[in-house]
Formats: C-alpha cells, structure tokens, sequence
C-alpha cells in the first residue's frame, strides 16, 4: 500500500503502543470502559451480556492521573521565571505566548502535564506569513509576531534527522491536526477536516506545507497541498520537550510502572464489584416441589409444596474471598503511592574526581531532572522566538523552572528504608504517613485518620466492603 502524507512512520507507530494504557487512564472510567476488553478480559464462560454488566459496573480508582497531577503541581508551585537577560519584547510576548490568552506558565504546565504521560512532549515556534513588501513597523502594526503551539506525541506523525555540523537535527516534521472550517453546504454548520503541515529544511531554508484531505464525491479522496512557503529561519523550530528521552524525538511514560499497577486495580476492583454483587443477591435453592407447583416467593405469597421432604433456603457466598479482594485493592493502591513517590526521591549522581557522590538533590530527583529538561526546551524556544523577531541567535534570554521539592539523599535512604519496613508489616502506614510529613515529603496538615477515612470512602464508592459488610460476612460464615 502506498503511503501519503498523512502515514505514520514506523517509529511513530512503535513508540505510540506504549502511550495507549497512560492516555486511556487519563480519561477515566469512561475511557477504560470504551476501552473493553483490552483492559478487562472477558472470562473464558462469561456471556457477552453478563460480560457488559461487569464493565458497566466497574468503576476506576485513578492513581495514575492523581499521581500526574500531583507531580506537575510541585513542579509549577512556583511560576516560571524570566531571567533579567530576556528581550522585553519576549516578556510582552509571554503574557500570551500561544495568542489563545495563555501565560508562559499556563502554557508549560500543559506541556509538561502532557509529557509526563507519554515521556515526551513538543513545542513548536510558529510565525505568520509575512504580507509581501511589509516592514518590521508593519508586522508589529498588524499585530505578527512569533508565537508558541503545545504538539502532542500522537501528532507528531513522522519526522526526519542528519547529523549537520557535529549536531543532529530535523531535517522533515510531519504534524497531523484536526481544523474545524466552514460547512459550504450549510451557512450554520461546521465540519471538520483532516491536515498534515509538513515542514523541509531545504539549503535555501525550511519549506511549509499544508495539506489537507479533500473527498471528492464517487472518488477516495486525496492530499492536496493548500498552502505553503518559506520561513525565515535555517531550522525546523520545533523543539522536544524530553519527560522521559529514549532517542533524539522520542520518548516513553516515565509512570509505566504505575499505570500497569493502576491497571491491575481496575482489573481487581472490577471482580470485587462482582463478587459483591453475587453476595448481596442470594440465590435460592429448592427442592421436593413438583412441576405442577409454582413458587412465588415474597413478603404477601403463600408457599406449599405437596411433598413431606420438600425444603427452601438460601444459599449465601461465605464471603472469605471478598476481604481477601479489598486487602488486595489495598495494597495496590498503596504500591501507586509509592511509585509515585520514586519521582521524588533522588538518585546516585556523577562522581568527582575524589568518588564522593553529589549531593543536591534538586539536580538528581528524577522529577527536578524533567522540570530542567522543560527548562532548556522553553529557553530554546525563546531563541527561535528572538530570531524570528530579528533579534539575532541566542537572544532569547534564559529561564527557571521550579525544582524546590526534591528530597536529601540522606533523607532518600530513610524513606527507602521506611518503604520497606512498611511492606514488611514492621511498621504502619499511620507511622509511615507521619514520617512523611516529618521530612516534608507531604504537606504539614496532613491527617493521617482523615486520610484512612477518604481512603474507606472512595474505596466504599468503588463497591468495596466496610466494616458493617465485613460483620454480616462473618455471621453470614
């Protein structure tokens, strides 16, 4: 088959499988129902029926989004900073850095929410055509000026590098959007369109276009280029923003770990709702009645039977299995909290020459390594943006991006150690919490009984059992 435009590369394709589970976490219940039975198997004698109502019931615990939003908090609990180098003129620009209202800081947070997801991200540093035979008076009357554009992973269709001067750069982008236009056929509606803007870094520059997908009635259909033309800069100017790097381009979700754990638990929590429900509605059993006696069973029926040795009962689930579920659940979800936790707990950094290892842990916690990783793209970004304003190459200034919430590696062993301790049962989780708090890893107010409680909460939203539930097993036993 031959391939157009508008087909991804190989690559694409292959990094793309790994951002399937996080996205879908991402979107909650409804996107893991949507998602059916390739997060929830159906059972080898399930009905497709009886299969349905299962999915219809379960119901996501999502620590995976939790966890996202939790760690792009810390690293935007404070604004990004220009530094004192930067061109007023970018600083004006960065109140509204993507002509949609958006502050630098707004913007970064949705990039980098973005990529901690899929362990990569991209900007891209567009400009406006310029009208022919205007000035630079006249583009900044007209209001042209460089601006930013969040590019997700799953855009990013295609791409082409050469190494040029020792450095590797793109030399094809290939951006696959959606455009909602006009309906010719309706002055009240609107359709929506499928183009690909494909950018060429040529010996004369970097060459634009933009194609667009036209169906054309009792024919397939076809590409057809729309726009095009040359940018003013040498280079492609759009930047990766590594989360997570696997390869020039590329990256992979830096939370994997935690969105199979977070998948384990939909798959569990959905066979404790099962099992709930198959406790909760009893199942009759009879016998000694003939065909000819109907059974009617209610608070006003009558019951007979003919039969001296006829009986009734119910037969109840002992509910042994339902406490073993909600432990399990338990566990797993405590295994998100610490997955999560990792991020913040620095690693062994280089060595000096005299072998004693650094010590900072704002330079060696993974997450203070991606917020540093935001940073050089957003200051690359500002380069581009100083170019294409006529400012000249590496005028863009510099920028910092928060890293004030790592933890000391003295401190990095402790919680190792205390992970352990608790996994073991050698101490509780209450304890485990309040150490927390005590190394400032959460929040001074936090509550170790009130998080219990919201734990029992959202765990009774999820159909898990309580207490009251747990004593009716028991004499149910």
């Amino acid at each position: 088959m031959t391939s157009t435009v508008a087909t991804p590369s190989d690559l694409y394709q292959k990094c793309s499988e790994k951002w399937r589970l996080p996205r879908t976490l991402m979107g909650g219940t409804a996107a893991m129902r949507a998602a059916g039975k390739l997060y929830l198997p159906q059972e080898p004698a399930e009905s497709e029926k009886a299969y349905q109502i299962r999915l219809d019931r379960s119901t996501l615990f999502n620590g995976f989004r939790k966890t996202v939003k939790d760690m792009a908090g810390k690293v935007f609990a404070k604004p990004v900073q220009l530094g004192d180098d930067v061109p007023e003129r970018l600083r004006v620009y960065a109140e509204n850095i993507d002509l949609t209202g958006r502050h630098l800081s707004n913007f970064a947070y949705d990039v980098f929410y973005d990529g901690l997801q899929t362990g990569i991200s991209y900007i891209l540093v567009e400009m406006p055509p310029q009208t022919p035979n205007a000035t630079r008076r006249d583009d900044i009357e007209m209001g042209r000026r460089p601006y930013l554009v969040h590019v997700k992973a799953e855009n990013l269709i295609g791409w082409k590098s050469a190494t040029i001067n020792g450095r590797e750069v793109l030399t094809q982008a290939r951006i696959y959007e959606l455009a909602t236009v006009d309906n010719p056929e309706d002055e009240f509606a609107e359709k929506t369109v499928e183009r690909v803007r494909v950018f060429d870094r040529t010996e004369s520059g970097v060459l634009w276009r933009l194609f667009e997908f036209q169906q054309t009635r009792g024919k397939e259909g076809d590409w057809i280029v729309i726009d095009e033309g040359m940018t003013s800069l040498r280079e492609i100017t759009l930047v990766p923003v590594y989360v997570n790097r696997t390869g020039f381009m590329t990256g992979e979700p830096p939370l994997e770990d935690l969105a199979y754990v977070n998948l384990a638990h939909w798959q569990s929590s959905s066979d404790q709702r099962n099992i709930l429900h198959v406790a909760r509605v009893p199942m009759w059993f009879g016998k000694g009645f003939n065909d000819e006696e109907a059974i009617t069973i209610g608070p006003n029926s009558f019951l007979y039977a003919s039969s001296e040795h006829a009986d009734l009962k119910i037969v109840e689930h002992s509910g042994a299995a339902i406490g073993s579920g909600r432990e399990d659940l338990k566990d797993l979800e405590f295994q998100m909290q610490t997955l999560g936790l990792e991020l913040l707990i620095p690693k062994p950094g280089e060595q000096t020459a005299t072998g004693r290892a650094i010590d900072e842990a704002a330079m060696t916690a993974p997450l203070a390594m991606m917020a540093d990783n935001l940073k050089d793209a957003l200051e690359r970004c500002f380069q581009y943006m100083a170019q294409y304003d006529g400012l000249g190459e590496d005028a863009g200034g510099s920028l910092t991006v928060n890293t004030d919430f790592g933890i000391s590696m003295r401190d990095a062993a402790d919680i190792n150690a205390l992970l352990a301790s608790v996994n073991a049962g050698l101490i509780s989780r209450k304890t485990f919490w309040k150490e927390m708090v005590r190394r400032g890893v959460l929040m001074d107010d936090f509550e170790p009984e009130e998080e219990v409680a919201r734990i029992e909460e959202e765990g009774a939203a999820l159909g898990m059992i309580g207490r009251e539930d747990e004593e009716d097993e028991e004499v149910a036993a």
